[in-house]
């Protein structure tokens, strides 16, 4: 186990494949020591896969809230005002194309024919003539153009929704016909091919403002769903969407969901989360769109400080004082934790999750997250060594 977790802080540490990762284990014994294993001359880990197949066995058992309450536990001596906190919401993407309707359909159109072939290959029946390559020819076509106006995506939209049916209708009559039982996997992928095209055309054939449940845009990874985050350069992002807490520049995941939410609501979720991990919360900062009257008639029944500009007419005592509080929090929250986003994604690979299940997606986000904790920890460790060597 303990093998295991480090193999995924060395990953995220190092920010390299899971291939590279095996390959710099087999040569450097620093990394087999922080394993816990010693590796002769001649000895060799030859499976590339046992980094991914242990993240897989630790996401299925994965628990954060105790994780990080014992990692709380073994890092607060060497963190300061642990009574102050910070909130914000970010987007941690996953490694999909940019997924538009058609591509969609395409691939749905795409898996359906393959299979349909080569189970017509296993029965020994001649290949289906379903028109594919016209098909596909129309769909390079439509890509290949430079403008695509929205008559012709909902034209070649509605032609691929035919033309699925047709295939998986198809298919539907050479399973009933030849008794073809699928694999696991590969009846899940047909599940899912089926929800699309009910969801497709939902959007195509039902009524305009019409709102699609669960709307599946990704045919490997359907559990993602859009998540509007309203930025300038993304409007739009596919991923997990993660509440985080900050303490001392040491981030804590309050809550995780592939589903969009409003952070506004997990505020008072932050503040316990804080005060379960550290027993105190005095002031607590977090972005603008966090100031809500209930989330401020709730700091003010805590006594906790917030960074919220006051309603209404103000009393002159010590205004000037907690408009210098308000300052230093602002500050803190829009210099340590916005920029703990980009460390996050930039060094330990949180740009893009490339794991291909939820539970892997979620671990990766957790030791990733944890990773960029642990290497602020390790400096402030070595800095109070060196400080009492120097005593």
């Amino acid at each position: 186990m303990k093998g295991g977790i480090a193999l995924q802080i060395l990953k995220h540490y190092h920010d390299i494949s899971d291939e590279l990762l095996v390959q710099r284990i087999n040569t450097d014994w620093s990394m087999q020591l922080f394993c816990g294993i010693s590796l002769k001359p001649t000895e060799r880990i030859k499976d590339k896969n046992i980094v991914s197949a242990w993240r897989m066995y630790l996401g299925k058992y994965l628990d954060i809230e105790g994780l990080q309450k014992k990692f709380a536990e073994h890092w607060k001596p060497y963190m300061e005002n642990t009574n102050i906190g910070s909130q914000d919401a970010t987007c941690y993407e996953s490694g999909i194309r940019y997924p538009t309707d058609v591509k969609l359909l395409w691939e749905c159109c795409g898996k359906v024919y393959d299979l349909m072939q080569r189970e017509r290959k296993i029965v020994r029946m001649r290949k289906s003539r379903c028109n594919f390559a016209k098909k596909r020819k129309m769909f390079l076509h439509y890509q290949k153009m430079r403008k695509k106006s929205r008559r012709k995506e909902k034209k070649l939209r509605k032609q691929l929704l035919k033309f699925l049916l047709r295939l998986m209708n198809l298919y539907n009559d050479l399973a009933v016909k030849h008794k073809i039982i699928l694999s696991n996997g590969k009846d899940h992928r047909m599940k899912m091919i089926a929800k699309v095209y009910a969801q497709q055309h939902q959007k195509a054939y039902g009524a305009k403002d019409e709102k699609i449940k669960d709307r599946m845009v990704s045919l490997y990874k359907p559990y993602v769903r859009p998540i509007v985050r309203g930025k300038e350069v993304k409007s739009v992002e596919f991923g997990a969407k993660v509440n985080k807490l900050q303490v001392d520049g040491i981030s804590f995941i309050e809550h995780l969901s592939f589903d969009n939410f409003n952070e506004t609501t997990r505020y008072a979720e932050g503040i316990f989360l804080q005060r379960k991990l550290f027993g105190k919360c005095t002031h607590q900062s977090a972005d603008a769109i966090y100031a809500t009257n209930k989330n401020r008639t709730y700091a003010s029944s805590q006594n906790i400080q917030t960074n919220f500009v006051p309603k209404g007419k103000q009393k002159t005592e010590h205004t000037e004082q907690a408009k210098q509080m308000r300052t230093i929090l602002n500050r803190q929250r829009s210099t340590v934790l916005e920029g703990s986003f980009g460390n996050e994604k930039n060094h330990y690979l949180l740009q893009k999750s490339r794991s291909r299940t939820k539970i892997t997606d979620i671990c990766w986000i957790f030791f990733g997250r944890m990773t960029a904790n642990i290497s602020i920890i390790a400096w402030r460790m070595q800095a109070a060594k060196d400080l009492a060597r120097a005593a």
